[in-house]
C-alpha cells in the first residue's frame, strides 16, 4: 500500500488513455509542480455527486503544455494502472492537496488476437444505428477495449466495474455482453426517432396484398 497525491475528478481513466487537463486551483498547481519536479505519479479518483469510489487510476504526467502568467497550467497525463483506493485524505501529509492510500490492481493488455470477433461487429452496428462515423477500427489485432470504453454507452457503475477487470479477454466479453443488451434498445430508439420525424408527413406505403 502506498500514499500518493490524489486528484478527485468526475471522470474515469483507463490504462493507456491520455487526457488533457486545465489546472487552476493553487493546491493542484502545487501538486503538479512537485510531480513534475520529482517525476512521481498520482491517483485520479472518480468523484461523482459526493460519491466516493474505491477504484481509481494511477496517472503519470506526460508534459506541461502551457504555464500561464497567473500560475494556471495546461497538462497532459496518461493512465498507467487501475488502483484500489483504501483511503482518501483531504490533505496529503504537509501539503494542501489531497492524498490517497492505494494499491495497484492487475491490468493485462496483452492479446494475440481478438478473442471475440463479434465484438467489432457489435461496435460497428451500434455506431451505424447512432449514425456515428468518426470512430474507425482499422486493425482488429491492435484493438483494445479501453480505446472505446467511454464510447459504448457504459454508465458510471459499468465503467468502474470495467476498470477492475484484469485481462483483455474478459474485458472484451464484458463489453460484448453489454452491447448485446444495448443494441436492441438503440434499435428501438432509432425506430422511435424515425416515427417522430414522420409525424404529419404523407407516407407512401404499399399494402401487403
Amino acid at each position: 500500500m502506498d500514499m500518493i497525491p490524489a486528484f478527485p475528478l468526475s471522470i474515469i481513466a483507463f490504462p493507456g488513455e491520455t487526457i488533457k487537463l486545465h489546472i487552476f486551483e493553487s493546491r493542484y498547481r502545487q501538486m503538479f509542480g512537485e510531480i513534475e519536479e520529482r517525476n512521481t505519479t498520482f491517483a485520479l479518483i472518480p468523484y461523482y455527486e459526493n460519491r466516493k469510489t474505491t477504484v481509481g487510476t494511477e496517472m503519470k504526467l506526460i508534459r506541461i503544455i502551457e504555464k500561464y502568467d497567473d500560475g494556471k497550467l495546461d497538462i497532459e497525463v496518461e493512465a498507467i494502472a487501475p488502483l484500489e483506493v483504501h483511503k482518501l485524505l483531504s490533505k496529503y501529509p504537509n501539503r494542501l492537496y489531497p492524498g490517497a492510500e492505494v494499491s495497484r490492481l492487475p491490468w493485462n493488455d496483452e492479446m494475440d488476437r481478438l478473442s471475440n470477433p463479434d465484438l467489432i461487429l457489435a461496435i460497428h452496428k451500434l455506431y451505424s444505428i447512432m449514425n456515428i462515423s468518426n470512430v474507425n477500427i482499422k486493425d482488429s489485432s491492435a484493438f483494445r477495449t479501453h480505446q472505446l470504453a467511454h464510447k459504448v454507452g457504459f454508465n458510471l457503475d459499468q465503467e468502474l466495474e470495467f476498470v477492475k477487470i484484469s485481462t483483455e479477454e474478459d474485458r472484451q466479453t464484458y463489453m460484448l455482453n453489454h452491447l448485446m443488451r444495448l443494441l436492441p434498445i438503440a434499435d428501438e430508439m432509432k425506430t422511435l426517432r424515425k416515427r417522430a420525424e414522420m409525424n404529419g408527413h404523407i407516407q407512401n406505403l404499399k399494402p401487403p396484398f
